[in-house]
């Protein structure tokens, strides 16, 4: 807590400094008294206010005291606190104020002897406890003509004042987008290893890994059928082989590989027969290999780029529908490198042929009860508008709305709504580089461009807000209250 306090001390006095020099001049009794370099410094707990008073053209007679007194108020004036007053003697008075009988009601304050026609220049130091409302303030000057303490008829002339910029995070209107209220089928892909005998496609689940490949897909199946909250709506698979052997044998291996599994997946489970899309298949992961290669470095593939080079040709072939090349490239492969296709061939091929799968299925829309309940236990199971349902339980902007924000943002991170309405809980706690990172992505809605317009103002980028913000009421976004934002900001813009 101190150090806080002390940094808005520091803060404060900094502002001061620069904002306020010189800061004011007050004319005194029949002469003139100067005020300069006037500087109020939070210092410890305190307020110190330092300033220099120019006495060369202030005149007395020899009866005559006067009393300049600085004043701290708040700006609504509720709160006043003196710091201590500077006597201005003339010869005769301050002889009197050394000898005791000094008559006036000031007591523990600076006399300062002033001797007409002569020029005399005071530095004034004088603290005060520091107030949490001496964040914004003003520093009157009183001056006491009489030196006889009768406040009530000290005029004064108002100084320094230092008025705070508004908290620009209470300024900004956030509009969030509402999600729609579809609830999309979701696509679960995966990828399982499964093998078979060699140059055979029968599919045998206790053969070397198969056990444990096939919970991939089995465990995933198991859950939704369970749930009687889940309909699955369709099961893919696609089948990959490696490129030895032909690629006229390779398109049969492959295709009747990822039949046998497609048919072993079905007959485990009590699902519509059009659950199961016919079965797919690429003779032939020229594509996987490439990815292999390409991670390599030469000291394990000297001919890397070669071998790159070869790869390429054969998916440019097959990508215009040319496979009676893919034979020869392969072998062309195998003869000229022949210690780098058996490093393939044993390391690398392995990993070529492989199961994709694919499952889509719908979770059912729930009721806003059933919903509440659901966050609790499996909240990856709530559509974004069911977040969005939730989340309005709540306080907006509370602890418990902004983790369910945050929550369907992580269970939806690709969707432009969540990334606006998570931006928008980011901008209302002042997190700039959060919002800023969200917005990037966020799409150009109405709403988007509110959101950047608010990360501007916060930015201090007011020409920035302002073009955002044309652009978001052209799309139906009321934007007033930015504007204002704006307005009221604007005279702070180059306060340091």
């Amino acid at each position: 807590m101190y150090r806080t306090i002390k940094l808005r001390y520091i803060l404060a006095g900094l502002l001061v400094v620069v904002a306020f020099q010189p800061l004011f001049a007050q004319t005194l009794s029949d002469g003139k008294t100067v005020v300069k370099n006037a500087l109020l410094t939070p210092r410890d707990n305190q307020m110190l206010l330092t300033m220099d008073v120019c006495l060369d053209e202030l005149s007395l007679n020899h009866k005559q005291s006067v009393v300049l007194h600085p004043v701290l108020t708040s700006l609504d004036g509720t709160n006043r606190v003196p710091f201590d007053p500077l006597v201005i003697d003339s010869h005769a008075q301050y002889v009197l104020y050394q000898r005791g009988l000094s008559n006036l009601v000031y007591k523990n304050v600076r006399h300062v002897e002033h001797k007409n026609n002569k020029p005399l220049t005071v530095s004034y130091l004088s603290t005060i406890p520091y107030e949490s409302w001496m964040d914004s303030y003003q520093l009157l000057l009183e001056e006491d003509l009489c030196a006889c303490g009768d406040l009530s008829s000290m005029p004064y002339v108002p100084s320094l004042r230092r008025d705070l910029p508004p908290d620009p995070v209470e300024l900004i209107a956030l509009v969030n987008e509402t999600p729609s209220l579809e609830k999309p089928t979701i696509n679960l892909h995966g990828t399982a290893f499964i093998n078979f005998v060699v140059d055979r496609w029968e599919m045998k689940p206790d053969y070397m890994d198969n056990r444990r490949e096939l919970r991939k897909i089995t465990d995933t199946l198991d859950i939704m059928v369970q749930d009687p909250n889940i309909t699955v709506r369709e099961v893919k698979i696609h089948g990959w082989a490696s490129p030895e052997a032909t690629y006229k044998h390779n398109t049969m291996l492959a295709t009747n590989r990822a039949k046998s599994l497609t048919d072993y997946v079905r007959k485990a489970y009590n699902l519509p027969a059009d659950v199961f899309a016919p079965a797919e298949a690429t003779p032939e992961n020229w594509i996987g290999l490439r990815q292999a290669v390409d991670e390599m470095t030469t000291d394990v593939l000297p001919h890397r780029t070669e071998i790159l080079q070869l790869i390429d040709k054969v998916l440019a072939d097959l990508d215009r529908g040319v496979t009676n090349q893919a034979d020869r490239d392969e072998h062309a492969l195998k003869s000229k490198y022949p210690q780098e296709y058996r490093y393939l061939l044993q390391n690398v091929y392995p990993g070529l042929r492989r199961s994709d799968y694919e499952i889509s299925f719908d979770i059912r829309k729930f009721t806003l009860e059933e919903a509440l309940q659901i966050y609790a236990t499996r909240p990856q199971h709530l559509s974004l508008h069911e977040f969005w349902e939730v989340a309005n339980t709540f306080e907006p902007y509370s602890d418990e709305y902004n983790q369910v924000i945050q929550r369907a943002y992580n269970t939806y991170p690709d969707s432009t709504v969540a990334m606006i309405n998570l931006a928008n809980v980011a901008l209302h706690q002042g997190d700039k580089l959060k919002a800023e990172s969200l917005l990037k992505n966020a799409g150009e809605s109405g709403e988007a461009l509110n959101a950047r317009a608010a990360l501007y103002i916060l930015q201090e980028r007011y020409d920035d807000a302002s073009r955002m913000l044309d652009r978001a009421e052209q799309l139906g976004i009321d934007v007033s209250r930015n504007r204002e934002a704006i307005r009221k900001m604007l005279p702070y813009k180059d306060r340091k």
